[in-house]
């Protein structure tokens, strides 16, 4: 078991199978699994100066794909909870604490000057890191020939994506 955080569920198991019927009357749900999903949130303080430029300082939160590596930008603050997860249900963390922060560091850095429009560097510092999970539920279908296909539902904003089998 691994206790962690997770971000706070929008959608049950029943409420993600409401959404596949909304989407289709006729889907044939024969199975349902849970993966839960690895992320890192960093939240970034960028400092450029004093007096007129003290305007631009800020605060950045940047999540960091357990997986894949790929960075996003965070908007608000997310409501965690506290959960213990099976490891076979779990995905494993492919990238390394030291690589979550070069790419979080060069995401930051692109988004505040592309933004501030500066060609100054800004003092960066992590005020906070947290690695948290993301369920997403695998609902395996059958078509009406009885062919397996899987749909992915994020248990967050209810967002789906038809998996390769």
């Amino acid at each position: 078991m691994i206790k962690t955080k997770m971000i706070f569920n929008g959608y049950d198991v029943e409420g993600a199978k409401n959404l596949l019927f909304n989407t289709d009357r006729k889907i044939n749900i024969v199975g349902v699994d849970e993966v839960f999903y690895p992320y890192v949130l960093l939240c970034y303080s960028l400092l450029v100066g004093k007096g007129r430029l003290s305007k631009l300082n800020r605060l950045c939160n940047c999540i960091v794909d357990g997986v894949s590596g790929s960075v996003y930008e965070g908007k608000g603050t997310p409501t965690m909870v506290d959960i213990e997860i099976e490891e076979k249900n779990s995905l494993e963390f492919q990238v390394t604490m030291d690589e979550c922060h070069r790419v979080g560091h060069d995401f930051v850095i692109k988004q505040f000057i592309g933004r501030a429009k500066l060609l100054m560097t800004p003092v960066i510092q992590i005020l906070r890191e947290e690695t948290f999970y993301k369920r997403f539920y695998i609902m395996h279908c059958l078509d009406d020939e009885e062919r397996d296909y899987y749909i992915m539902v994020d248990a967050v904003d209810g967002g789906l994506s038809i998996l390769d089998h």
